[in-house]
């Protein structure tokens, strides 16, 4: 069969049927079941695991290759022509002895909790008990199999009432904490089952464990649902005899003490720790073969530029799904050594996180944010575990850069002794996705940053010099400038951008313009009523004082006769002298 290029595919069966490119990761299976030998002569396994990294690196896909290779087929235990079919050209295929061992032996459970919300609890858990009954489902001949009558009962029981994704909505407590009990129990009574079939133990893999985590903390019922989360995964995890492997893959760590209290075995490994380091992403030398195989050789610079950057404990990490779109594009188009980068990851997944960060009120911290935007780096203390809940406009830098480490708009330069972290944007894709965000915070379709201009453009024609300096400096601590786009990296680039967005057809904005005999900093001119307002700026260095500069900025408005064209036109002209040190100003007006 030809190669097919496609991008978006998660399932393994489908990617490898449709003779689409797959990089191997295969040889990880031997280190999962614990046959890989290390060089010390030790070999490792893990009872459960959990596997985080940022979305779009490829944790489903890999989640499905494992199911597919582990999975025994359940009409026929001993026939394994499947996965020896699918996997007949990959690495694992070459250890005859591992693939004896372990290829379609065991039972899996496979449940992804992608896409498992609602706006209230409720609704949140008739999606959680509807993925579960959806997941019975796949088993449904464990009808007709040897059960106990009361095991199909239970297990008939939860297929029915899935079918019917309305059953929670009803206010009847009793009927709320009846699917509770059943979704807490579901995955380990599925293991259960299928060991009381097969007489082998289940492996059990959750994909996307943080989502509903992450939603109820948006919506409101983070306890409800970290209840039911746990609850599920203590039954299933903690002491299961039914239990042989249990993989586990997300974003971000939820903390340890709230979540797997109890389970015993728990391994984490994030993009920090060694081992396993690029079993999830693609390394260089896979983009490098990638691109050679796609003719695209001559784009490594650029792919490098745009999608590279990724530290996973030392090993150079790239995003697959970055990677794939570049090159499906530019195959796609008339000339792909021209075709122009893109940025695929910015809608990917909910990136309020980037919001948060772009608004966050702390001066200081705008700053260091900022200082990261023009591609320097921060040194952060990330803390030691992360809920959802603390991350919110009123938190701390460090866990809001631990969010962003993990959620990929990060990544790591170096580790301290002390424990810190040097953390830095890691390509041109993700700086992109700050000034896509930032292009909607700082303009007329964010209408609280909006009514505050509004309000500043008012006080200034008010001559309101108080409310204009109060206002002028609550902009300032939410603002985080982008380069390349409307901001600019200057004071009166800034006003000049925000009040631009207030401009209507009778009033006039005008920078840097000949007005006098000089070039005034800013001028707005509202010509029905014959108004004008002429600001200079200036920023204050060591030594000097706000006072100081406000009083040269209005003599230079004097000096350079900035009012003399609208004196002429018998305008009323108000002038305001405005300095700035950081993310602060003092306003003068006469």
């Amino acid at each position: 069969m030809s190669e097919r290029f496609t991008v978006g595919y998660e399932d393994f069966e489908t990617l490898i049927k449709k003779g689409a490119p797959y990089i191997d990761k295969t040889s990880y299976l031997k280190e999962l079941f614990g046959e890989k030998v290390h060089d010390n002569g030790e070999t490792y396994e893990d009872y459960v695991s959990l596997f985080t990294r940022p979305r779009r690196f490829g944790k489903t896909l890999t989640m499905s290759m494992i199911k597919n290779f582990f999975e025994l087929n359940y009409d026929n235990p001993a026939d394994k022509s499947k996965p020896k079919e699918l996997f007949k050209n990959l690495e694992i295929s070459q250890d005859k002895a591992f693939c004896d061992k372990y290829m379609g032996e065991y039972p899996v459970i496979s449940i992804s909790l992608k896409g498992v919300f609602g706006e209230d609890y409720i609704e949140a858990l008739t999606a959680l008990f509807n993925r579960i009954g959806d997941l019975y489902k796949q088993y449904s001949f464990l009808k007709q199999s040897s059960l106990a009558p009361e095991d199909k009962e239970k297990f008939s029981k939860i297929v029915q009432l899935a079918k019917n994704g309305q059953i929670i909505t009803f206010s009847n407590p009793d009927v709320k904490n009846n699917i509770t009990l059943l979704v807490k129990s579901s995955l380990k009574d599925l293991t259960f089952y299928l060991y009381s079939i097969y007489r082998k133990k289940v492996i059990v893999l959750v994909d996307e464990y943080d989502v509903p985590l992450q939603k109820a903390t948006v919506y409101g019922y983070y306890k409800e649902m970290l209840n039911v989360i746990r609850g599920m995964f203590e039954e299933v995890f903690k002491t299961n005899e039914y239990l042989e492997k249990g993989i586990v893959t997300g974003c971000l760590r939820i903390s340890h003490e709230s979540i797997y209290t109890g389970i015993n075995n728990f391994s984490l490994y994030t993009i920090q720790d060694e081992l396993y380091r690029d079993f999830i992403g693609f390394t260089h030398k896979e983009v490098t073969e990638l691109l050679k195989k796609r003719k695209l050789q001559e784009r490594e610079k650029d792919v490098l530029e745009w999608y590279d950057g990724y530290n996973f404990a030392g090993a150079k990490m790239l995003c697959p799904w970055s990677v794939l779109s570049f090159c499906h594009k530019a195959n796609s188009s008339e000339n792909p050594l021209t075709f122009t980068p893109g940025n695929y990851f910015n809608n990917t997944s909910s990136n309020d996180i980037v919001s948060i960060c772009i608004n966050h009120p702390d001066a200081i911290d705008s700053q260091r944010l900022q200082n990261l935007l023009d591609g320097g780096t921060e040194i952060i203390l990330p803390p030691d575990f992360t809920t959802y809940p603390e991350i919110s406009i009123h938190t701390d830098f460090d866990t809001m850069m631990g969010m962003m480490l993990y959620t990929g708009y990060l990544t790591v330069v170096k580790t301290n002794e002390d424990g810190s972290i040097e953390v830095k944007i890691p390509n041109k894709e993700v700086l992109d996705c700050f000034s896509q965000k930032a292009k909607i915070i700082f303009s007329k379709r964010n209408s609280q940053w909006y009514s505050k201009v509004a309000e500043l453009k008012n006080a200034l024609f008010a001559e309101n010099k108080d409310k204009v300096q109060n206002l002028i400096n609550e902009l300032l601590l939410t603002f985080v400038s982008i380069r390349n786009t409307a901001y600019e990296d200057y004071y009166h680039g800034f006003l000049a951008g925000i009040l631009a967005l207030t401009i209507d057809q009778n009033t006039e904005i005008k920078s840097d313009t000949e007005s006098g005999d000089g070039y005034a900093d800013l001028i707005l001119d509202y010509s029905p009523k014959k108004e004008v307002v002429i600001i200079e700026f200036k920023k204050l260095y060591k030594g000097e004082s706000f006072d100081e500069i406000c009083k040269g900025a209005l003599e230079q408005i004097e000096l350079k006769k900035y009012a003399s064209p609208y004196e002429q036109k018998n305008y009323r002209i108000i002038k305001y002298g405005i300095s700035f040190l950081g993310k602060e100003c003092v306003v003068a007006m006469n």
